[in-house]
């Protein structure tokens, strides 16, 4: 016999008891039912790829966590898990080049990352994504936003806001500012973290965008041991040379400076628990020192450059206000001009597909990180019931399917935070009363085995009336006792058969209360059941 085994899974992995299986089928349901209303057909891809198809399509960071699968005794590499389901489709369409196009195609079905676990965050989880491949016009990215507000709407959400951007856009927010392109990266990274620190924020950031991070963590350490009393103020500099490696002409830019901070910190008394992001900024504040240092070394953005990147996040106002003043500062530049012209496109018909202007907005400080977009993106934040983060992302991806094909078909599609929403949804209460933890309706009770046949043909006739029926199957168990197996289900209903019944043709039917005394009954004729079960 087979040595027992401790049950258990790994983190990040999860099991879904039926009770919220049922929840989940629920937000599904109404999902698909909004995409079949648009068109959209289903699609099923292997969950197991090889790795050369996923490879290469995500960047280094997120390729990172792709799982890797193999079968026998020793560990290979020809597999990998489905890390989304965008790669996976365009892998599909270069495989089947004969499909009708434009096609449309929504796909609901697990993925795997292996991301740090915590709560909200799985490495096992859904993916929704609804997708249009074949068409360039920016009809289709409308679409998708209006999709994507129909279905949070159903759900009950409420306050949806979209924000769009556009690849190109910020192609040319970099050319127009003069950041050389092998930092352009940086440049979107710093940029994306607006809502999260400001503007200040993005102006440390982009300060340090082509400083190597090789100094950054030791300089931290520095820093801290300095503040926490283990290291003197005179004695940072011997530290930095002789215990962190650091040059010496990088230690006399940013001494000064440093320590100037560190005492600081010093007098203002700073918890332990915020040393960590004090550090960070410390060694932010002496961005102009590794500056100086780097820029003699490498390609770093100027900061005259980044006074104009600051300059143009400025920008608001309403919609079509906001692209008419970025066309004219950034009118010299084609690629910016091409991606406004295809903005102004997709807000037209988003009007036109019933989106309202409060339903989305341009913010051109929004950049999605991986690096297969090539126009529009999009994603989605709600604020009702509660203000909650981003819920859906995508945009548009020309070449992806060019990479797995001599042909490319441009696309662009968009991701439901399937997990996330119905995270939200059991937080907020904001399933449906009628959604039960039980699928089924009606137990049929068997009192002893003398009805086991009348208990087991009433279960039928009530299947085959539309009605979800089990059957308690253990008569030796006390009536009382199945009972209270139905009411710990949550089955609204018991039909009960005893010998007297059986012999009068009759049968008991009890709809269950919160307690006994809310519990009724009627006895009806066996024939009626299913009636009075649907009347009741």
């Amino acid at each position: 016999m087979a040595e027992k085994v401790a049950p258990r899974i790994p983190a990040g992995m999860r099991d879904i008891p039926p009770d919220a299986m049922l929840k989940r089928q629920y937000v599904l349901d109404v999902v698909r039912g909004v995409f079949e209303e648009f068109g959209f057909e289903p699609l099923q891809t292997s969950a197991v790829e090889l790795a050369e198809t996923l490879m290469g399509k995500y960047g280094p960071d997120a390729e990172r966590l792709i799982y890797r699968a193999w079968y026998g005794e020793e560990p290979g590499g020809e597999f990998a898990l489905r890390y989304d389901l965008s790669v996976p489709l365009s892998r599909f369409v270069a495989m089947n080049p004969d499909l009708p196009r434009p096609f449309k195609r929504y796909q609901i079905a697990p993925v795997w990352r292996a991301d740090r676990p915590q709560k909200g965050r799985y490495r096992e989880f859904f993916q929704c994504d609804v997708d249009i491949v074949g068409t360039a016009s920016m009809m289709a990215d409308a679409e998708i936003v209006a999709v994507t507000v129909e279905a949070l709407q159903r759900l009950g959400f409420e306050g949806v806001t979209i924000s769009i951007n556009h690849r190109k856009l910020l192609d040319g927010i970099g050319q127009y500012a003069g950041v050389p392109d092998e930092l352009r990266p940086g440049l979107y990274r710093s940029i994306d973290k607006l809502d999260k620190i400001g503007l200040e924020g993005v102006r440390r950031e982009l300060m340090m965008v082509g400083v190597p991070s090789d100094p950054v963590q030791p300089l931290q350490r520095i820093a801290r041991l300095a503040i926490q009393g283990k290291l003197a103020l005179d004695d940072m500099r011997r530290a930095m040379i002789e215990d962190e490696g650091l040059d010496a002409e990088l230690v006399d830019e940013v001494l000064d400076p440093l320590r100037a901070q560190v005492e600081d910190a010093i007098a203002r008394k700073v918890p332990s628990g915020e040393l960590q992001a004090v550090t960070r900024e410390i060694v932010q504040e002496v961005a102009p020192g590794l500056r100086s240092y780097y820029g003699r070394r490498a390609a770093i953005i100027p900061e005259d450059v980044v006074n104009r990147l600051l300059d143009l996040l400025h920008i608001s106002g309403p919609t079509r206000e906001v692209l008419a003043d970025l066309r004219a500062r950034l009118g010299d530049y084609p690629r910016a001009v091409e991606g406004i012209d295809e903005l102004e496109q997709m807000f037209l018909y988003l009007e036109l597909y019933g989106v309202g202007e409060e339903a989305y907005s341009l913010n051109f400080a929004m950049v999605r990180g991986l690096e297969y977009y090539t126009g529009p993106i999009f994603e989605t934040t709600v604020e009702k019931p509660k203000a909650m983060p981003s819920i859906t992302g995508g945009g548009r991806y020309d070449e992806l399917i060019g990479l797995f094909s001599d042909v490319t078909y441009p696309a662009t599609g968009t991701s439901l935070g399937i997990e996330r929403i119905i995270d939200a949804m059991d937080e907020l209460g904001m399933f449906p009363p009628d959604i039960r933890s039980t699928t089924a309706e009606v137990m049929v009770a068997i009192f002893n085995e003398e009805v086991v046949e009348a208990a087991l043909r009433i279960g039928t006739d009530l299947r085959r009336a539309g009605i979800n029926t089990t059957v308690y199957y253990d008569y030796e168990v006390r009536l009382g006792d199945q009972l209270g197996y139905a009411s710990a289900k949550g089955i609204p209903f018991v039909v009960i058969v005893g010998p007297d019944e059986v012999k009068r043709g009759e049968a008991t039917v009890r709809r269950l209360g919160a307690t006994r005394k809310d519990s009724e009954q009627r006895t009806v004729p066996m024939e009626k059941v299913a009636e009075t079960i649907r009347s009741w």
